[in-house]
């Protein structure tokens, strides 16, 4: 998954069904699989997918373990081996190509669920909500209260994050579970789910799908604001089938939310100081208005205001990292995969202000190179302005911006 080695946070305390005890930074060591007495699985002496399956960057391999497969046979069958391999690296790429080759039954995962490894298990959570599969509910509901941290390139998430995400797209469904609820509230979010599941597991996903949709637009239409948030996070997560109702909650006037920049320094700076600067905003309508902004803040340009506009000249601040969605479609993924993906990066970032709330982002500026008045443009992306109509979302995030000048002296 990354070109750099992975790490494992250390544990929270275990919570719930599923969790496993604390270790310190580090990957499992290899030798712990889904059972310690297990063989070593295949050989390299007679398996040439095996050492691709090794290799440190998933990316890179993806192609080539791909190709390997095809001559194979079964890729579903062949890669199903790999749940007894030593090497936990092995073990979790075997759950990406299981996914990459278009396994989307789940009793091809099924040696995997008992893995101890926090990434194999991410992997087969991704896996699972990638291609919908319904058989993987009981082991997601399991790890739900996973609090298990894992650090990556993308940031930083937990076990139950991703099951959490995975449970809403595959069922539909949502029941205010929150990770940093009380332990009371999500031992009984927990168990409206898994009552929900129980009734309904019978059932075609299409009736999920009709009956998620009437229950997030019931969260969204509601004062409350997490549950608004809620209901418009799981319609974003249902994807395609509940676009309608996503646009026209997202619905809004260029002048709704109105942004103010500010940079004010204690004193007049000169070109070695640092002036702070906030970005603020604020929700000017009498209702409730959604936005989805980057959560590094927003993107930030300082030029000389002498300069023509399009010099390029001065300092870009980029935002930060955005955090763990989905994840990226696989190269080549069709229009269906990539929207798939910007609807589950528009879930992690939707943000709701009610009447008058504000959203404050403060940076500085400074040093600059010589004394002059500087222009400071702060651009936040804002991926819910392309929901609010149009066919599926390709087009590039609009964006909220604003700007303001900045005397630096001698």
């Amino acid at each position: 998954m990354c070109s750099i080695p992975r790490l494992i946070a250390a544990f929270s305390a275990v919570i719930g069904l599923g969790a496993c005890p604390g270790i310190g930074l580090g990957r499992i060591p290899d030798a712990v699989g889904p059972d310690a007495t297990s063989s070593a699985g295949p050989s390299t002496a007679t398996d040439p997918v095996l050492p691709l399956l090794a290799e440190e960057d998933y990316a890179q391999s993806r192609r080539r373990i791909q190709d390997a497969l095809r001559q194979n046979g079964d890729p579903c069958r062949a890669l199903g081996a790999y749940a007894s391999a030593r090497d936990s690296r092995v073990r979790e790429h075997a759950v990406r190509a299981l996914a990459d080759a278009g396994c989307a039954d789940f009793r091809a995962y099924a040696g995997y669920g008992a893995d101890r490894d926090a990434w194999v298990i991410d992997a087969v959570i991704r896996a699972a909500e990638r291609h919908l599969m319904a058989g993987a509910v009981p082991l997601l509901l399991r790890w739900l209260s996973d609090p298990r941290r894992i650090l990556g390139e993308e940031g930083t998430w937990t076990i139950g994050d991703t099951a959490h995400r995975g449970l809403q797209a595959i069922t539909c469904q949502s029941f205010h579970y929150d990770s940093v609820a009380s332990a009371d509230d999500r031992r009984n979010a927990l168990t409206r789910w898994r009552q929900w599941y129980l009734a309904h597991r019978g059932e075609p996903r299409d009736a999920w799908v009709k009956a998620g949709i009437e229950r997030a637009r019931d969260y969204a239409a509601r004062d409350y604001g997490p549950h608004r948030l809620e209901g418009l996070r799981l319609l974003a997560l249902i994807g395609e089938p509940a676009l309608p109702a996503l646009r026209d909650l997202l619905g809004r006037s260029p002048g709704d939310l109105r942004a103010d920049l500010a940079c004010r320094p204690e004193e007049p700076p000169r070109p070695t100081d640092q002036v702070p600067c906030a970005l603020v905003v604020r929700n000017v309508t009498a209702r409730h208005v959604a936005f989805a902004p980057p959560p590094g803040g927003p993107e930030v340009r300082v030029t000389r205001d002498e300069d023509p506009p399009e010099s390029g000249k001065g300092a870009r601040r980029p935002a930060r990292a955005s955090a763990p969605g989905a994840g990226p479609p696989a190269p080549g993924a069709g229009p269906a995969a990539r929207a798939g993906a910007t609807l589950a990066a528009l879930a992690a970032r939707l943000d709701d202000l009610a009447p008058g709330e504000v959203r404050r982002y403060e940076f500085a500026v400074g040093p600059v190179a010589a004394p002059g008045r500087y222009r400071v443009r702060a651009t936040l992306s804002d991926l819910a302005l392309d929901f609010t109509s149009g066919p599926a979302p390709v087009r590039a995030p609009a964006a909220i911006e604003t700007e303001t000048i900045v005397p630096f002296n001698l």
